[in-house]
């Protein structure tokens, strides 16, 4: 779901890339410090513990990490969470049932398990008693994959299941939309400890098929 979770990690992640992320040695050393330059990586890579959780990062360092960086961007924050997403226009005439049907039976084609929606507009209306443009979350899952990417870093549960949202814009035209995880994005990183080969082609292919299966709905193909 491209929802304020997701949104907020992709322009921390931007940012990261011209200012780096705070490191601390300790909860106190964190708040009040940043690394000059990136750490340098091994020809190993860093060693790590599968499926643990990275110390966590004070809200103090966290704010200076991403003030440092904003105030080196010429972009807006709403130009920096449309540079993270990737969107397409569905074809004119399809109706909403189309775009999601033919989304829901590329995922199926793909073996990208659907696991739910959410009717974000429904339950605006509900609350106010009055209309709004539609907006729907689609929830998809490759579990085995997920295991892998949360061995990695567990903290890239907050970025799961992968989520496409399907909304209405104040024209009516219908868009469908992502948060645009594409990992070679990574490949310009300073700090070369990377996602393992196979783990980093994995992550590719879920992007691709994500990707197919907007291009199906916008494009109404069955």
């Amino acid at each position: 779901m491209a929802n304020q979770l997701s949104a907020l990690f992709a322009v921390s992640l931007t940012l990261a890339f011209g200012g780096g992320l705070a490191q601390a040695r300790d909860a106190a050393d964190a708040a009040s410090r940043l690394p000059e330059k990136p750490p340098s990586a091994t020809s190993t890579g860093q060693r790590f513990t599968p499926n643990t959780m990275m110390d966590p990062i004070t809200p103090e360092a966290r704010r200076k990490v991403l003030e440092n960086s904003l105030a080196r961007s010429a972009r807006s924050l709403r130009e920096l969470i449309n540079l993270m997403t990737y969107k397409v226009e569905a074809q004119p005439g399809l109706s909403w049932d189309e775009v999601i049907t033919s989304m829901k039976l590329r995922a199926n084609k793909i073996n990208l398990k659907f696991i739910g929606a959410h009717l974000v507009h429904k339950e605006i209306e509900a609350i106010t008693g009055k209309p709004t443009p539609r907006v729907e979350i689609y929830h998809f899952c490759d579990a085995l994959l997920a295991r892998e990417l949360l061995d990695y870093s567990l903290e890239f549960a907050i970025l799961l299941p992968c989520r496409i949202a399907v909304v209405e814009d104040a024209q009516q035209k219908i868009w469908l939309t992502m948060l645009d995880w594409d990992v070679s994005w990574t490949d310009a990183a300073p700090n070369r400890n990377k996602l393992p080969d196979s783990l980093y082609q994995a992550a590719s292919r879920l992007r691709k098929g994500l990707e197919e299966i907007i291009q199906a709905g916008a494009n109404g193909a069955l």
